[in-house]
């Protein structure tokens, strides 16, 4: 399913909790000998959240490994690519450029051409691709920035002792530390995917389940348990076309909620 038009709208609401400290970095370091070395990422009035493009990016690189294992009948039969190292359709692979140049000329002079080779396009993508986009597809899933819920920041300082990679051993004199987000730091959450078929529902009610589960991990230092979060008191709606002019004017409502289990 395209998405030149409305078919479909799923909204996800509800509230992440920082099951573990969380720590999200910057992106630069402090020359400042009485700050932190590697601060959190905060909005501009200072305080931390979750980018909702690192959620999301965490999201598929876990549902495209755990798709191409366990869970590859999930779905359907299509292999799920690796996105960073083997994209499904490939911009730089002879055959595929082949194959595009081909399905053009195809439908070259024909009413609706472009939307043709778009759905030919479609086909050809993994699972995973035709829900969080390609090199070709935007994205049918949107997830928001996710702000702090309580005004009163919690952002603790942690320390720790640089390992030598050679001995295994702690580096002598070596310290560093880092700012992470306190445990119990409670996050709102808002998504929305649209013109979702029933092989896309299904990735969505794998997403809403592992965020559920408090066991998907975001962020820098996980391999220490940091960033482990939990979606709590999620609520979906599904709008469709005919409740699209009750949404629009009224906004959601009960009657549009979908059950996800």
């Amino acid at each position: 399913m395209l998405l030149d038009k409305f078919h479909n709208r799923y909204i996800v609401k509800g509230t992440i909790v920082a099951e573990t400290p969380i720590h999200i970095g910057a992106g630069n370091e402090s020359i400042d000998p009485v700050e932190t070395e590697n601060a959190v990422i905060k909005d501009k009035d200072g305080k931390p959240y979750i980018p909702g493009s690192s959620l999301k990016g965490a999201l598929r690189s876990w549902l495209e490994i755990f798709l191409r294992g366990s869970g590859s009948k999930l779905v359907g039969e299509k292999k799920t690519c690796l996105i960073v190292d083997k994209p499904c359709i490939d911009p730089s692979d002879k055959e595929i450029k082949k194959w595009l140049e081909e399905i053009k000329e195809k439908y070259e002079g024909k009413d609706d051409a472009d939307r043709f080779v778009a759905e030919e396009i479609y086909r050809k993508l993994c699972p995973i691709c035709r829900v969080f986009g390609s090199h070709y597809f935007a994205s049918k899933i949107t997830i928001n920035d996710c702000r702090l819920k309580d005004e009163k920041t919690y952002i603790e300082t942690r320390d720790r002792v640089a390992i030598d990679r050679d001995t295994g051993t702690a580096s002598q004199g070596k310290k560093y530390d880092f700012e992470q987000v306190a445990a119990g730091t409670k996050f709102d959450f808002y998504m929305t995917a649209d013109n979702l078929d029933e092989e896309n529902e299904k990735i969505l009610k794998i997403i809403i389940k592992v965020l559920e589960s408090g066991n998907f991990t975001v962020g820098g230092k996980t391999s220490i348990g940091l960033g482990r979060i939990k979606l709590c008191d999620a609520k979906v709606y599904r709008i469709d076309q005919n409740s699209l002019e009750s949404y629009l004017f009224n906004g959601l409502s009960e009657e549009m909620g979908w059950q996800y289990v």
